[in-house]
């Protein structure tokens, strides 16, 4: 579809919630893949009409791949309930389409920096810790899967991977077998550490967006995504597990670490298989995957890595 008869759709579906013609209709998002991975799977509008204002999500076709937007919608449709994101107000699963609240002035799209905000950083992990208390969603979800269905995307739109993709997904099958011989209580998890996905209110309140990957899964997928996202060094993310889980235990923060590097290598093949299929040239999917993979590198192939799996609990 293409860009004018997409907004078109949002503006139908405005104009018939708002009651008559908007006074606008914006999209001050801007779009990038590359540093950061920001507004790709979905254009955001912001509809106006006298003094009511909402917010309308409205997903792209070229990612089936790695988002099922019915289930996202119903992702985001329980956070809001459960109050840690914004509430939903009206969906169109068949346009991959939702409605949601307009938070207001004072809020803002979260960014890296805000991790150096303790308030900020524990109330990104008092809403996940909340969303995995709440009630089960209608999708099971495993990062090994997911891995081998981008693997499976790449090589059916013949992306272009670097010659040691053996090795890089042999990391992976060795995680799965070792992560088979743990016992998993999957709960509802957010699964996706990137900070520009939480939204910052006044007294650095938080509420978290984009539900693309939220499923029942592993919680400590979600611990390793955050940790991995929000601390560079070894010791600050063990200081981080014990900010969110309140103890510490070694075996059960390096299965956190190991889902946060495998977090890389998932990314870098959705990237991958993006640059190689998606319509949206302008947008740099594949310096996006190389950056993620060059990261996932020099986590996955060291006797570091091995240790991990070792230890893991």
């Amino acid at each position: 579809m293409v860009a004018a008869n997409r907004q078109s759709v949002v503006r139908a579906r405005a104009e018939a919630r708002l009651g008559g013609s908007l006074d606008s209709l914006e999209s001050a998002l801007t779009v990038l893949a590359s540093p950061a991975w920001r507004g790709i799977e979905a254009d955001i509008w912001l509809a106006r009409r006298d003094d009511r204002s909402e917010i309308y999500k409205h997903y792209h076709t070229d990612l089936s791949h790695y988002v099922d937007p019915a289930r996202a919608i119903e992702a985001a449709k329980r956070a809001g309930d459960i109050g840690v994101g914004p509430r939903v107000l009206q969906s169109w699963d068949e346009d991959g389409l939702f409605a949601m609240e307009y938070l207001g002035n004072g809020w803002r799209a979260g960014g890296l920096h805000d991790s150096a905000n303790t308030a900020v950083r524990k109330g990104i992990v008092a809403a996940k810790k909340a969303l995995q208390a709440g009630p089960k969603l209608s999708r099971d979800a495993d990062i090994f899967s997911e891995i081998r269905a981008a693997y499976a995307a790449c090589t059916s739109y013949r992306a272009s991977l670097p010659k040691n993709m053996t090795a890089f997904l042999g990391f992976a099958e060795r995680a799965e077998q070792a992560m088979s011989q743990l016992k998993i209580e999957r709960v509802p998890c957010h699964r996706d550490g990137n900070t520009a996905n939480i939204m910052v209110g006044p007294e650095d309140a938080v509420r978290l967006v984009d539900y693309d990957l939220a499923a029942n899964a592993d919680p400590y997928e979600d611990i390793g995504c955050h940790l991995t996202e929000v601390f560079d060094r070894e010791p600050e993310a063990r200081d981080g597990f014990a900010e969110w889980t309140g103890f510490f235990d070694e075996g059960l923060y390096q299965r956190a670490i190991v889902y946060g590097i495998l977090d890389d290598l998932r990314w870098s093949l959705v990237a991958f298989a993006m640059a190689a299929s998606s319509p949206r040239t302008t947008l740099e999917f594949a310096k996006y995957a190389s950056w993620r993979l060059m990261r996932f590198e020099v986590t996955s192939q060291t006797s570091t890595a091995g240790d991990r799996l070792r230890r893991m609990a």
